[in-house]
Order: C-alpha cells, then sequence, then structure tokens
C-alpha cells in the first residue's frame, strides 16, 4: 500500500473550484478515511469496499485503484487483485514491484504480464517528463534576452495545463514560460510533485535548462505554482530567495517548514503574491492569512489578494490577474 496518507488532502484540492465538485470530494474524502482505517485496522474486506465507493465519487483515480488491488492481495484473493492491478497500469499507475502487499499475486503469470507492460510504459514516460514544457513568447527571436517564468501544475494535472490556464500572459510580457513535469505519475496525464528537495532539484534543473538554451535575464525569474504547485512554489522559492525576482503561489497552502527560510528572503528582496479563492477550505485559508502575517513581520514584500466567492480554481479575468501579479512582483 502507497501514498494513502496522501490521498486525503491532495484529493481535496483536485476535486473542489464548484459546489458539486466540492460535494464529490467530501463523498470521496470520506470513504478514502474510512479505508485507510479499515487497512490500518488490517480488515481488507472493508478496505478494498471503500476504496471501490470512493470510486463512485472520483472514478478513475489511480492510487485508489492500487491500493484496492492491495486489498485483494492481501486477501489471498489473486483475481480480483490482479484484474484492479491491471486497471491501476492501464490508468497510468507503473511503481508497485517493491511493494510487500502484492507478494501473494507476486508470481502468478498474470501478475507478471502486468508488471512488464508497467515497466514499458514507465520507460516511455520518463522519456518524456525529463524535459520540461516549454512556451515562448509570440515574437521570439533567438538573438533577445526574455525573462523566465517557471510554472508548476497542481496535483494530478501536468504542465501544458498550467501553460494553457496562463492564457499566454506572461509571454506576451516577456517571459519565457518553462513548466517541468511532476515527480511522480498519479495516472497517464497526472504527476504528483512528492518529495520537497527533489523538487527543488526538479525546478533548479528546469532553470538550467533554459537558461542553457535561450538568453534569460537573471534579473527576472519568477516562480509560479498552482495548488500542490504552489506549496512547492512557497518552499522552492523562499528557499532559493536570491534566484528569483519573486513568486506567485496560487491557491496553494503555506507550511511552517518554510519558515526557516524567511530570512534569507528578506535579505534577497524577494516578494511574494499571494493569490486564492474566498471559497476555499478554512485550513487554506488560514494557512496563507498566517503566511502573508508572518511574510510582513519578517519585513519581506508580499502582496495578498483574496477572489470572493471563487473555490479551487485560478481567479476570475486571468488574464487581467496574472498580468497585475507579474508586474507587481517585477516593481523594484
Amino acid at each position: 500500500m502507497r501514498h494513502f496518507k496522501l490521498l486525503l488532502p491532495l484529493l481535496l484540492l483536485v476535486l473542489m473550484g464548484s459546489p458539486s465538485k466540492a460535494q464529490n470530494a467530501d463523498s470521496a474524502i470520506f470513504f478514502l478515511g474510512q479505508a485507510n482505517q479499515a487497512y490500518q485496522a488490517k480488515d481488507y474486506q472493508t478496505a478494498a469496499r471503500a476504496y471501490i465507493s470512493a470510486l463512485r465519487h472520483y472514478p478513475d483515480y489511480p492510487v485508489a485503484v492500487y491500493n484496492a488491488a492491495c486489498c485483494y492481495s492481501l486477501m489471498n484473493n489473486k483475481s480480483e487483485a490482479n484484474s484492479w492491478l491491471a486497471k491501476a497500469v492501464d490508468l497510468g499507475y507503473y511503481a508497485f514491484d517493491q511493494d510487500p502487499d502484492l507478494n501473494s499475486i507476486r508470481q502468478t503469470g498474470q501478475y507478471k504480464k502486468i508488471l512488464a507492460r508497467a515497466q514499458k510504459l514507465n520507460r516511455e514516460l520518463e522519456q518524456k517528463i525529463s524535459t520540461p514544457v516549454v512556451s515562448l513568447p509570440p515574437d521570439f527571436d533567438s538573438t533577445k534576452t526574455y525573462g523566465l517564468l517557471v510554472a508548476l501544475h497542481g496535483f494530478g494535472s501536468e504542465p501544458n495545463n498550467i501553460v494553457q490556464a496562463l492564457a499566454g500572459v506572461p509571454q506576451r510580457l516577456g517571459y519565457i514560460v518553462a513548466a517541468p513535469y511532476g515527480l511522480k505519475p498519479t495516472g497517464k496525464d497526472g504527476f504528483n510533485w512528492d518529495n520537497w528537495d527533489q523538487a527543488e532539484q526538479k525546478v533548479l534543473g528546469t532553470i538550467k535548462q533554459t537558461r542553457d538554451r535561450y538568453k534569460i535575464d537573471a534579473s527576472r525569474i519568477i516562480l509560479l505554482g498552482f495548488s500542490q504547485g504552489g506549496i512547492y512554489t512557497y518552499y522552492i522559492g523562499t528557499k532559493n530567495a536570491g534566484l528569483f525576482r519573486g513568486i506567485i503561489p496560487m491557491a496553494g497552502s503555506y507550511y511552517s517548514e518554510v519558515d526557516q527560510f524567511l530570512p534569507r528572503s528578506r535579505e534577497s528582496g524577494l516578494r511574494i503574491c499571494i493569490m486564492f479563492g474566498g471559497a476555499e477550505k478554512e485550513p487554506l485559508i488560514k494557512s496563507n492569512l498566517d503566511a502573508f502575517r508572518s511574510f510582513i513581520m519578517s519585513g519581506i514584500t508580499a502582496s495578498l489578494t483574496v477572489y470572493a466567492g471563487l473555490g479551487h480554481a485560478f481567479p476570475p479575468n486571468k488574464e487581467f490577474e496574472i498580468q497585475r501579479a507579474i508586474e507587481w512582483v517585477e516593481k523594484k
């Protein structure tokens, strides 16, 4: 069994944004919570049923599908375990061969076929995600120097989604946009940032790759992230404050691990533009308000915008708001 500790908070971020999605999130989280408790109590039958019930509210969620496979394997129901494992692979879950929960099916012919297919797909995926998605300004000229905006997608999303969501605004303002893939696949077209420090290395590698290929103004590098990408924007941006002109965390929670980096953020002049919806869940709202207060008290230049009635989504009139955020970060 893997990732069940991540299921609830991250799933909440994925499903929010409208009343119907919020209702689905509440239902899915209820069943996932029941499933996790049953799994820990070694009541694998109840856990399997609860994971499957969660899928009615969040269909095709690969981690829940995979966890159902683990439960059936632990019950020695080889047929069901292999069936659910094959479904998990279909949805993009490939890294499972070291999981002891699958020991009961590991020697079956069906498992070996599923594993071979997963390994093949994973090799193809690793080749794909090693290179960030890059979007150039409409009038790009290789002899000119540009700013760089690194964009971090949310949990279960992928780089093309956030590039599209930015609607070409950074490019029109003279920025090259580079969007890396998250570290761990959550499905065929979805990724999770996972480990703090590995995610940091991915971002730093993206910056190096882009600077090696294009002429980048080192004083105009911005880090922006949405949802889980916003969480990592807080961490990576403050930890590497001297590298960035500013950071724009959108709909991302703030965690105490960032506190240690506030002195360097102040010393480097990092500018922090926080954006989230007023209809977000209370813990996310509170963490951002606390973060803003900490920034101001630490002497860091910060901006806070709360969009009334907005759930877990990009702001309304997003082109105007994204431009406003970038131009605020650029101020001297």
